[in-house]
């Protein structure tokens, strides 16, 4: 009588040695992997059970015929939804929530960096420049923020916005009352958010109903003294037509972590724009620490999943998120 073959587990992330202990001491009879190296990935892929990964190849998932789950440690998963994936019964999950806090910092930092005019700021220091009228700033108390679709991001950001004296709106599919929020409308209420918020926060997965979402038609319903951030996704925000309201002034200014193309080619207009703060796709690092916060939960998932009990931050891949 054969013996039932192990779990098979690859962790195709950066880990330190403690964080494989970890899930070791999980599932102390798997048979644990690990590398970064992508081409390794699709050559182990054919025998494993389960990946824990940011970004997993579609040729990978083609020859792993055993593959029942694959957790990502992203929170976003549009760049894995593959039809492999879509069409196989693998359960897909997500390191949703551990983001927030990290995400929250960036956009607060965004945001108090253009009400103090540190954009400005910084420029006429490099220019050795002297002029207190350019940098002289405003407060973020009374302003109002928006935020389509605040999860788990938006719950901690409404908390930090209404800290320093904010009023913080935002749109829900469930228009459930949000601790910290003044208001939640349903979808149909987008116009709405757009028109009255001074710092528009993009937090949303990425799907087919959020790309493209604000295009043309939105930004032009926004104040022109108004100022959109976006941490979620580059292709949630028309590029386009964002950089042409920035171009013509009906937009006060942009805080961009995430683009339509990433890199961000050398050639696009937002690198010289004096109005614009870009980062590059970093808001949800949390430096070092990010494996510390994002192994304990796939271990409570990997347990969970080893006794029969449901898992957390399951996706539904029809919605994809």
């Amino acid at each position: 009588m054969t013996e039932p073959r192990a779990l098979r587990l690859l962790v195709a992330l950066p880990v330190e040695e403690h964080h494989l202990h970890q899930i070791r001491r999980v599932a102390p009879g798997a048979e644990v992997e690990q590398t970064t190296d992508r081409a390794r990935v699709v050559d182990l892929a054919p025998e494993v059970d389960v990946i824990v990964g940011w970004n997993v190849s579609r040729e990978a998932v083609q020859r792993a015929g055993r593959l029942r789950w694959i957790h990502s440690t992203a929170a976003g998963v549009d760049h894995l939804l593959h039809p492999e994936i879509l069409e196989r019964d693998i359960i897909l999950t997500t390191s949703s929530g551990i983001h927030a806090e990290s995400i929250t910092e960036h956009v607060l930092a965004l945001m108090l960096a253009f009400a103090r005019r540190l954009h400005v700021a910084i420029r006429n220091q490099l220019a050795h420049r002297w002029d207190r009228p350019s940098t002289v700033g405003a407060e973020l108390r009374g302003k109002t923020g928006g935020n389509p679709g605040p999860g788990h991001i938006g719950r901690v950001g409404a908390a930090r916005a209404a800290s320093v004296g904010m009023r913080v709106i935002g749109t829900k599919h469930t228009p459930e009352p949000i601790p910290h929020a003044d208001r939640v409308l349903p979808p149909e209420g987008l116009d709405e958010v757009l028109r009255e918020a001074d710092y528009l926060v993009i937090t949303l997965p990425l799907t087919s109903e959020t790309r493209g979402l604000i295009g043309p038609r939105e930004l032009g319903l926004m104040k022109s003294s108004a100022y959109l951030i976006n941490v979620a996704r580059g292709a949630i925000v028309q590029e386009a037509a964002l950089i042409e309201a920035l171009r013509q002034g009906r937009l006060a200014g942009a805080g961009l972590d995430v683009f339509e193309r990433e890199p961000l080619p050398q050639d696009s207009p937002l690198y010289e724009m004096e109005q614009v703060i870009l980062t590059p796709h970093v808001s949800g690092g949390g430096g070092t620490g990010y494996y510390d916060r994002a192994i304990p939960l796939f271990c409570e998932n990997l347990r969970r999943y080893l006794t029969g009990e449901p898992l957390v931050n399951v996706v539904d891949k029809r919605r994809g998120y």
